[in-house]
């Protein structure tokens, strides 16, 4: 049996508030009763303050008369007095209870490495908790600086900071110890799988809840900001959310350029649902929180789109891994760029991941993007070099690498599914036996399972 306990910092006075545990022994009336809540000469406070008095008072008589008549009443007590006990050994894990609170939205960016050398944000922990393991998370030692209600995956993430320990890792040790079954990680940075050349202003952005076409694809990016006035996505919808917790400037670049190849493909028939999750703080490249991009996640499950498109790699990580799970279960496919650490390089997140659909970067002979990673979790394969995209502010411009590529098999992926109605999986497998064969015969390393065979503007050159 389990209590929860409210810390009540009017009065400094604790009350205990608990299913009934018959044989408990009720505390003193001055032990419980709440302090005035101001000026006791005020007569409607008084007369507030005086039902309070009187509710808890009725309350303690009937659990007196209550435990009075059932039986074994000691025994029980002393059953609901170690579930307490348990509950606090484990709590005492974390640390002392703590009044942690909620700041900004908005933080200073201070970058620092993990164990592995990935980019973190130094001093802080993130965690995917459900209620129970947010109940006990209420008695850690932490500074809680940020939390949100995430409403698809039915979880809360927070960030919390630990000024006290001599190291994050040990933070996030302790942290997995005393919260077994949470998702419990370092903030890790995020970059672009190609580049970013132009910067905006700082600013958040309330979400927002779009109305559309319910005939048009629905595809949703994560991914930088989005220059909404550029005239080539003057025939898209594009309903955009920013969920960027850390101060800087706001790229744009990036993501107007993924956006008007997602229009593109899809021959103006789309909604777009843009997340931006990318800043740039001085004397850094642009970079995305994992708490930017688990948000991002819940929030495009939310307005139901057909697929996620994520231009961006980085290191692995367990809210990223736990959320990608979470929307996988629901239907949604995600795709992903492979990254640009070259042949050689270890795979990169969220390609790696056995649930995103990972792609690479082809030129218009068909070869490999010679900076593509390679390996295992590269699916697909689509025209990514030289591609003529959206410049922010107006124009067009060339690009290359694995963040070109993935938005026109979102794209595909997409239109097939609404078209065909198959599950995600059978969906898959019927583009994986259609892919054109590339390099070796079968699936490789290079190429996956061979180029996406889907007419559209890209794949012609225009």
């Amino acid at each position: 049996m389990k209590r929860q306990i409210a810390i009540i910092a009017a009065g400094a006075a604790v009350l205990l508030a608990a299913p009934l545990i018959p044989g408990a022994v009720t505390p003193a009336i001055a032990q419980v009763a709440l302090p005035p809540l101001t000026d006791p000469l005020d007569p409607t406070l008084r007369r507030t303050q005086d039902e309070l008095d009187s509710r808890i008072r009725r309350r303690a008589k009937d659990t007196e008369e209550t435990a009075d008549k059932l039986p074994g009443s000691d025994e029980l007590l002393e059953a609901g007095t170690n579930a307490v006990d348990e509950t606090l050994t484990t709590a005492a894990k974390v640390g002392e209870i703590a009044m942690g609170t909620v700041t900004g939205v908005v933080r200073a960016f201070v970058a620092g490495t993990d164990v592995n050398g990935w980019t973190i944000e130094d001093d802080v922990v993130v965690l995917l908790l459900d209620e129970d393991q947010l109940t006990l998370l209420r008695y850690g030692a932490f500074d809680v600086i940020a939390e949100r209600k995430l409403q698809s995956l039915g979880l809360t993430l927070v960030s919390l900071r630990d000024p006290g320990r001599s190291t994050i890792a040990q933070s996030v040790v302790d942290l997995r110890a005393a919260l077994p079954g949470a998702a419990i990680d370092f903030n890790h940075i995020y970059a672009f799988a190609g580049s970013d050349p132009a910067p905006s202003e700082s600013g958040v952005k309330e979400d927002v809840a779009p109305a559309g076409d319910a005939n048009s694809l629905r595809i949703g990016m994560i991914d930088s900001a989005v220059d909404l006035a550029h005239f080539s996505l003057r025939e898209s919808r594009v309903f955009d959310a920013d969920f960027v917790t850390l101060e800087g400037e706001r790229p744009l670049g990036h993501g107007t350029a993924v956006a008007s190849l997602i229009a593109r493909s899809a021959d103006d028939q789309a909604q777009i649902f843009a997340a931006s999750v990318f800043f740039q703080a001085p004397n850094h490249t642009p970079g995305a929180s994992t708490e930017s991009l688990v948000a991002a996640l819940d929030w495009l499950a939310t307005q139901e789109v057909d697929v996620v498109n994520m231009s961006l790699a980085g290191p692995p990580n367990a809210l990223l891994e736990r959320a990608l799970a979470a929307i996988a279960m629901n239907g949604l496919p995600v795709v992903a760029a492979v990254g640009n650490n070259g042949p050689a390089a270890e795979p990169l997140y969220p390609a790696a991941y056995d649930l995103v659909v990972g792609v690479t970067a082809i030129d218009r002979d068909k070869q490999v993007f010679r900076y593509a990673n390679r390996g295992t979790q590269v699916d697909f394969a689509a025209l990514g070099v030289d591609v003529k995209v959206a410049d922010a502010g107006a124009g067009w411009r060339l690009e290359s690498g694995t963040s070109m590529a993935s938005p026109h098999v979102a794209v595909v992926i997409a239109a097939t599914r609404r078209a065909s109605g198959l599950s995600v999986d059978a969906l898959l497998e019927s583009l994986q036996s259609g892919a054109e064969d590339l390099g070796q015969k079968g699936f490789d390393p290079v190429f996956g399972y061979g180029l996406i065979v889907q007419p559209a503007p890209l794949l012609s050159g225009n």
